[in-house]
């Protein structure tokens, strides 16, 4: 069999994976649950949100939101509406709709999500590996196909569609990010060991407005994502910064329209505060602050091994810090490769979802791109000789598997003493990718080769 044949094969074989475990995913999850709808705390709170915006309520009126759900017969409260105006708004349509009605077209709506963002990630990995000057298209293929198979059996993604959460669209908003910060090759693939020239990342207007239209789109599901947009100014993509603040500040237009002014006041108030001030650790939360908080603060969650409040708002602000000053420090560098620019994105969703005070299971789904994408650049490091790729390799996938594995957090056996620290196997394993894209990131030149400058 010659190269060529070869290289079919294992392309067809992994394209075959591919659609088989698309197929499985559509049919065993949606198909199932669309018919069977799972308890929802999320898409509740959504669409109790949404009704309160339909009578020209505020969706921050905690006691509100709370009557309607048991008005629905939900036999406890909901979690409080902590989005944007904007997406309340969007939500209203679904109000007309029973919640029955509402919530199964909000599962098609996930799962439309979750397979552009598989599309999106398909399209990233494939410019990715032509601007890193990745020759044999064999291991690309197979890591998109342990890719579908691993994500779309994840924790995340599962928990997503159970809840009716917003994770899948933060995916599909992140992995388009990554896209349009990486634009198309100068060159063909090539067709030998010398790789396509690191340039500059150059856009056009298209990549800027998918650009913008994702970075408003995650900001308005989940405000954080609003922090990204210094990082794309940052890494030279001024337009598509300016597109999406003009974006976010006139969204907010018919939101003042529809409730008048008090309603930014409201968000604040009754919504970013309490998210801040609250200690909300439940094992399904995985941020730094909630796993510190399940550790050191006993609740209602758990029982803490230790009862140290003060010592964990102390442990809290330093370990906000110190990952919060790396990734700074590791963004310092003012020039990058553009073949590097999708993994720096990771880098810093990762830390963002280790910072967030809310950063539940199903919202890890939001960085799920980022392992095909580390690992391309520890297969081009290997490529090119780095002592390291091997380790680094093994790293990202025992991060990938923590961060990604259904390990049954929710046990009641597991919220009682030491073993709480088994609720945090998830927020480790966003820590492991993050220190091992990290180092990647660190070690530019070994991973690109003699060949490559940074670009700018």
């Amino acid at each position: 069999m010659t190269a060529a044949n070869s290289d079919r094969l294992v392309r067809r074989i992994c394209i075959g994976i591919m659609l088989v475990t698309t197929a499985e995913f559509v049919i065993a999850t949606t198909g199932v649950q669309i018919n069977n709808l799972p308890p929802s705390t999320d898409f509740a709170t959504y669409y109790l949100a949404a009704a309160q915006t339909r009578d020209h309520r505020s969706p921050y009126d905690r006691g509100a939101i709370a009557a309607r759900g048991r008005a629905l017969g939900f036999g406890y409260d909901q979690f409080p509406f902590l989005y944007p105006p904007p997406f309340a708004l969007a939500m209203q349509p679904l109000a007309h709709l029973s919640y029955e009605e509402a919530r199964q077209v909000w599962m098609l709506l996930t799962t439309a999500w979750l397979l552009a963002a598989m599309a999106f990630t398909v399209r990233l990995v494939r410019r990715n590996a032509a601007w890193l000057g990745i020759v044999n298209p064999g291991p690309v293929w197979m890591l998109l196909a342990a890719f579908f198979a691993a994500a779309l059996n994840s924790t995340s993604v599962h928990n997503d569609i159970r809840a009716g959460s917003v994770g899948a669209l933060l995916f599909a908003c992140m992995a388009a990010m990554a896209l349009a910060m990486l634009p198309a090759p100068p060159a063909p693939r090539p067709a030998t060991g010398t790789p396509v020239a690191p340039e500059a990342s150059r856009s056009n207007l298209a990549s800027d407005m998918l650009l913008a239209g994702a970075i408003c789109l995650a900001t308005w599901a989940k405000l954080v994502p609003v922090v990204l947009l210094p990082f794309v100014a940052w890494r030279g993509r001024r337009r598509a910064a300016g597109i999406a603040l003009l974006g976010l500040a006139l969204s907010m237009v018919p939101a003042i329209v529809h409730w008048g002014p008090g309603i930014i006041t409201a968000y604040v108030r009754d919504a970013i505060l309490p998210g801040v001030r609250d200690e909300v650790a439940p094992p399904m939360n995985q941020s730094l602050d909630a796993v510190l908080s399940r550790f050191l603060v006993p609740s209602a969650w758990v029982n803490s091994p230790f009862d140290a409040p003060g010592l964990k708002r102390v442990l809290s602000v330093m370990a906000a810090a110190v990952v919060g000053w790396a990734t700074l420090r590791r963004l310092a560098a003012r020039r990058r490769a553009a073949a590097l620019v999708p993994l720096e994105l990771g880098f810093v969703v990762l830390a963002l979802l280790a910072l967030m005070k809310l950063t539940w299971v199903q919202t890890l789904a939001a960085m799920l791109f980022v392992w095909p994408v580390l690992m391309l650049a520890v297969l081009r490091a290997g490529e090119n000789g780095a002592p390291w790729a091997r380790r680094v390799g093994l790293a990202a996938c025992v991060g990938f598997f923590f961060s990604s594995a259904h390990v049954p957090i929710l046990w009641p056996a597991l919220r009682h003493g030491p073993l709480v620290a088994v609720t945090a196997v998830h927020l480790v394993g966003v820590l492991i990718l993050w220190a091992a894209a990290d180092f990647v990131l660190r070690h530019e030149r070994e991973t690109l080769g003699p060949a490559w400058q940074s670009g700018a």
